[in-house]
């Protein structure tokens, strides 16, 4: 096959599969926002249907001549890229068998509305045997595309990602972030206000205007509600987002929203680069960059002086008893640092403690040291070691979330990755645009034009084309580097509660 040829077939297939993954996308989407409880079975053999034709596209032995026939062909940097993309597909989907992934699309589809039920009934033993199903085809595909461990899970999701990497790495963090906590304890910051009961209707209509003043483009993106916020693309131009407004907190609503826009500019803002968009290039396929850009969002934006300045007026409107509070009480509230029960809903000091929570039990279970039934006991235990909160059910803890009734083993270290990368762009973006004041004046004014065109022009409009290695080099000309997180942390809480 020659070189023209080959790339013909190369994008032909890509473009076929993004295709697949945006109709399964939008199955799912109607499955977790307004499926009648009743259409769960059918639906569940319906995205299996979708899983196995994607698979097949990405099997195809033409697709496999098309990728062996492109080695040591000069090629442009998109085409490079997406050269780069599928070979490390071929290395996981070509070899995993059609019945294995029809399996694993049922077990998981299954398993996500016995996780409902067990979340709401607070029982984790009705999600148990499910769980299990997933964790033994985990484990049978980190044997068939890797040599079992759980490192060739976390390759999945970050390349190059390991355990090697991730132990000192966690372990460093989480004594820094221990030792923040201790620098604090004991330090009173009022939030009472934020737990009180608020109109859901007016906080809705408040996260929407905000949204559109921060960019978000209602014609491309839409918003919904859902039991657990999450973002996911169906097209080129309609990508979606949903939140939830159940918690007690009323900023947690405003932090979640704000979180799942970072992720829905990436998608977005890559789709209209003309020599990515509509290919498996635009978005982010690899999670720890992609969770940079909500963390960027949620924490050093949407929790910031500079920001609030501007959107405070229209929050006491929205919720009229803040007009008592004053926007430095505000400030400190909605940075308040405390050991929870929630993920989601965690602080941004300790929210990588919940990741490590996770990590640790996800490699117990890789390596067959934990078993399903003991896993409530387990998770109980690393939450008051690691996070240093007594879980008091199993909604509050091993139910909390979906990832693994999905089969998202490997996915949550880039959620912490996320928010080292985060603080690493940030010092990049904020040297780039004049400094912190700079910055903050313009976000104060309710300007977010250079923040975003700055994440747009050296982030978001490149997609996938780099790696994340090449994209931190290009972008802050450093390897990954916890040193600034840790930094960002103690100068923030210490500065906060010195108050």
């Amino acid at each position: 096959m020659r070189k023209e040829e080959a790339l013909a077939v190369l994008r032909e297939h890509d473009r076929r599969i993004v295709m697949l993954n945006h109709m399964e996308a939008a199955l799912e989407w109607d499955f977790e926002t307004g499926l009648p409880p009743k259409g769960d079975e059918e639906r569940a053999e319906q995205l299996s249907y979708m899983a196995s034709l994607s698979h097949r596209e990405k099997t195809s032995p033409e697709l496999q001549e098309a990728i062996a026939a492109l080695e040591g062909e000069e090629l442009s940097t998109e085409d490079a890229a997406l050269l780069r993309v599928w070979r490390k597909e071929q290395r996981t989907s070509v070899r995993l068998p059609s019945d294995f992934v029809e399996r694993l699309s049922l077990a998981t589809s299954r398993a996500h509305g016995s996780w409902v039920e067990a979340r709401e009934r607070n029982d984790f033993s009705l999600f148990a045997p499910d769980l299990g199903e997933i964790i033994g085809l985990e484990k049978e595909m980190a044997s068939i595309i890797g040599d079992g461990s759980y490192d060739s899970l976390l390759d999945l999701y970050e390349e190059g990602l390991t355990v090697r990497t991730l132990d000192p790495l966690f372990s460093d963090l989480e004594g820094s972030i221990h030792s923040v906590m201790d620098r604090i304890e004991g330090a009173e910051v009022d939030d009472s206000f934020l737990h009180e009961p608020y109109d859901t209707e007016a906080l809705h209509a408040f996260c929407l205007n905000m949204l559109e003043e921060i960019g978000f483009d209602f014609s491309r993106a839409a918003v919904g509600r859902t039991v657990h916020p999450f973002t996911t693309t169906l097209g080129r131009d309609d990508v979606r987002i949903s939140t939830r407004y159940s918690d007690a907190s009323l900023f947690d609503p405003i932090a979640s929203i704000i979180h799942e826009a970072g992720h829905a500019f990436y998608e977005l803002e890559s789709s209209l680069n003309p020599k990515i968009r509509g290919t498996s290039l635009s978005g982010g396929l690899y999670m720890g960059v992609h969770e940079s850009q909500s963390r960027f969002w949620e924490n050093l934006i949407g929790r910031s002086e500079a920001f609030w300045s501007h959107f405070y007026p229209g929050l006491r409107r929205a919720i009229p008893r803040l007009r008592d509070v004053s926007l430095d009480s505000f400030i400190r509230a909605i940075n308040r640092a405390r050991s929870s029960a929630i993920r989601v809903n965690a602080d941004e000091l300790t929210y990588s403690l919940h990741i490590i929570l996770r990590y640790e039990m996800e490699k117990m279970i890789m390596d067959g040291d934990a078993k399903v039934g003991e896993l409530p006991e387990i998770w109980n235990a690393l939450s008051e070691r690691i996070v240093r909160y007594s879980v008091r059910s199993d909604s509050e803890g091993i139910l909390q979330d979906s990832h693994w009734s999905g089969g998202s083993f490997g996915y949550f270290p880039s959620y912490a990755i996320g928010n080292i990368y985060s603080v690493m762009f940030h010092r990049a973006m904020t040297e780039a645009l004049g400094g912190e004041e700079n910055v903050d004046g313009m976000l104060s004014m309710g300007d977010f034009s250079a923040v975003r065109g700055w994440l747009r022009d050296n982030i978001w409009s490149t997609g996938s084309v780099h790696t994340p290695r090449e994209l931190l080099m290009k972008v802050t000309g450093s390897e990954i580097d916890a040193g600034p997180y840790k930094e960002y942390l103690f100068n923030k809480f210490t500065r906060l509660y010195a108050k």
